[in-house]
């Protein structure tokens, strides 16, 4: 297939890490490795762009360039990935029906509260235009398949899940060894965490976390805790650890993604709250390398971890709780050894980059018989 992609949230080769970039990243490349032809129909970050009317005439321009460059290309289809009312794909509905080839959304998002704001109308409307032009939606979480089902029919809405590749995030034990050995915890019970250490969410997430680690440290005084990830907050988070915890928080800075796995290995434990958060790969990732999960029972989390089976997830907000969930894996060896085994077969069987996307190309090649016949 020829295909042209677009993501108007954050081009794939956007500098600054996340889990949303990842996806798409990985569909991306999926679809390369398997022989597609694939080619950026447009580099253009459409965030805020709503809200933003100096940016109005750029995008003008961009949709000159764009279509220019599609119809050279003469693809079977435009896929899109990642459209919601903050950034509405504005360029894919109209190039797809100019060139009369079917248009796909890969996570699309649709959200009604969105419609009563003034500031955030004319992004939702934008959005919506965009998922109803759609041939076919593809829906990552289980709120968005929910809230597309209103508005898209059921056969043209596929229920997906993002994924990782299980092989990348193996535990190993050599790894484990290395890393206790360089950081002078060989023997000591370790928690870990890894986010980006970024004001907002983030920082509150990770904030939570501390707090919750300076109540297990009462049981537990020679617990570490291990984070990985590096931002502008990174400061005060330091403060705050070393006020709270003493020496017992270790941060190790921004790891590459190809070696957390090592660190990983290296824990008992994965902790992060994750306020406000979407799924999540650090979960799937963590649970890969036979990590037990303490987290929130926020949305993401919840589909990420299998309570009492994979993890253990709290309230929202109760560091009591989080704390207590910490202290009861690290008591209770059987536990945490059985969530340590299951962990990454449940990865294996829901959440293989592979097998997830294998089912999303078999749709998107469906859709273009369709519309051939």
């Amino acid at each position: 297939m020829r295909i042209a992609f677009f993501a108007p949230h954050k081009p794939i080769d956007h500098e600054t890490p996340s889990g949303d970039l990842m996806i798409g990243k990985s569909l991306h490349d999926y679809l390369c490795a398997h022989g597609h032809e694939v080619v950026i129909a447009s580099r253009m970050r459409l965030r805020n762009v709503t809200t933003t009317p100096c940016k109005w005439p750029l995008l003008y321009f961009e949709y000159n360039k764009a279509l220019k460059r599609v119809k050279d290309f003469a693809p079977d289809l435009w896929l899109t990935y990642h459209s919601y009312y903050k950034s509405p794909d504005l360029l894919g509905p109209l190039i797809t029906k100019k060139l009369g080839i079917p248009y796909l959304i890969y996570q699309g998002v649709f959200s009604t509260k969105h419609r009563r704001n003034v500031k955030t109308w004319l992004g939702f409307m934008a959005n919506k235009n965009a998922l109803l032009h759609a041939d076919h939606v593809f829906a990552n979480k289980e709120i968005d398949h929910k809230n597309l089902s209103r508005i898209i029919l059921p056969e043209k809405l596929t229920r997906t899940r993002p994924g990782i590749n299980p092989d990348d995030f193996k535990f190993c034990p050599k790894s484990r060894t290395e890393i206790r050995k360089s950081l002078k915890i060989r023997d000591t019970p370790v928690l870990m965490s890894t986010a980006m250490l970024r004001s907002g969410v983030k920082e509150q997430s990770l904030t939570d976390l501390i707090n919750a680690f300076a109540i297990v440290l009462k049981t537990f005084p020679e617990t570490k805790l291990l984070i990985a990830g590096d931002g502008e907050a990174r400061e005060r988070l330091t403060s705050l650890a070393k006020q709270k915890t003493g020496d017992q928080v270790i941060f190790l800075g921004k790891i590459n993604r190809d070696e957390l796995f090592k660190y990983y290995s290296a824990a008992d434990i994965f902790a992060y709250p994750g306020i406000h958060e979407a799924l999540g790969m650090v979960y799937l990732e963590a649970q890969s390398a036979g990590l037990p999960v303490v987290a929130y029972s926020t949305r993401g989390p919840k589909e990420a971890v299998a309570h009492g089976e994979t993890g253990l997830l709290s309230p929202e907000g109760d560091l009591d709780c989080l704390a207590e969930n910490i202290l009861y894996l690290f008591q209770n060896n059987y536990i945490r050894q059985a969530m340590r085994e299951l962990a990454p077969k449940r990865i294996k069987e829901v959440f293989d980059q592979n097998l997830n996307l294998q089912h999303v190309e078999k749709k998107i090649s469906l859709s273009i018989s369709r519309r051939n016949h």
